[in-house]
């Protein structure tokens, strides 16, 4: 929020149901076939995660979103209103200008999932199929990763974000200075976003069409591997599973080191 403050985050994993795994507190585990936000995960946001912004009630309050349709269709805009919010709706490719999430705080909250996942990767001592691929990461590990690294997110750069979008400046113009001010917001380890403008980075689209989703790893998913593993998975993960393959790391150290991890477990 324009003060710093942050809500709970929320992960939905593209499950039928919530896996029955241990997850961290402070974090919410949703589940839907399509792993994505919709009409009923944003009306089921607004009851338990928007609310809980006050505990003393519903003060009257704005809240920015992008024009995706989940978010706003009738039966959303409505809800809101009996929790005396008004709808900032920012219109189609604009998002990377006038969101405070675009605009900063999810390319630092995104670096530091990945680097959790990178050292996840170079680090630990892995279990392997039988054709030599990594096994993934429990669900509960990725939403450990996913609530570590929202808590690193820093109250000055959520507060200079939404001065940056024009959201909460002084309306005396004494912070005007702030206004479009994106490529200063850097996070509290002095490092640079990356990719300050998400126009310029080849994987980032604006919110797709539900009907034409699809959930998206960084790395592959041997499906035909998925049929040969033994069935130790939950029965929550559903059609979900999968291994990851080393190979498609970007990093050439991090290859390196799997390739002789494989081995010794090999031998």
């Amino acid at each position: 929020m324009t003060d710093g403050t942050k809500l709970p985050a929320v992960c939905i994993f593209k499950l039928k149901n919530v896996p029955k795994e241990k997850f961290p507190n402070g974090i919410y585990i949703r589940a839907n076939e399509k792993g994505w936000i919709n009409e009923q995960e944003m009306l089921w946001w607004v009851e338990n995660v928007w609310t809980s912004r006050n505990r003393f009630g519903n003060p009257r309050s704005m809240l920015v979103l992008d024009s995706f349709r989940g978010h706003i269709i009738d039966s959303v805009k409505n809800r809101l209103v009996k929790k005396n919010t008004n709808m900032a709706v920012i219109p189609g490719g604009c998002t990377s200008k006038l969101q405070p999430l675009d605009v900063a705080i999810n390319k630092s909250f995104k670096s530091k999932v990945r680097d959790r996942y990178n050292n996840w990767m170079i680090s630990n001592i892995h279990a392997f199929t039988s054709a030599g691929k990594i096994k993934r990461p429990s669900y509960s590990t990725a939403a450990t990763w996913v609530k570590e690294s929202w808590d690193e997110i820093s109250e000055d750069l959520i507060q200079r974000s939404f001065k940056s979008c024009e959201i909460s400046t002084n309306l005396d113009g004494s912070e005007d200075d702030c206004i479009g001010d994106h490529d200063s917001l850097l996070d509290r380890d002095n490092k640079m976003i990356e990719n300050s403008d998400d126009s310029t980075d080849e994987n980032y689209e604006e919110y797709a069409e539900e009907v034409d989703y699809e959930n998206k790893w960084d790395i592959e998913v041997d499906q035909k591997e998925d049929q040969e593993e033994d069935n130790d998975e939950g029965e929550g993960e559903g059609e979900d599973g999968g291994n990851y393959d080393y190979q498609d790391s970007d990093d050439e150290e991090i290859r390196h080191r799997l390739k002789e991890l494989n081995k010794i477990y090999k031998k």
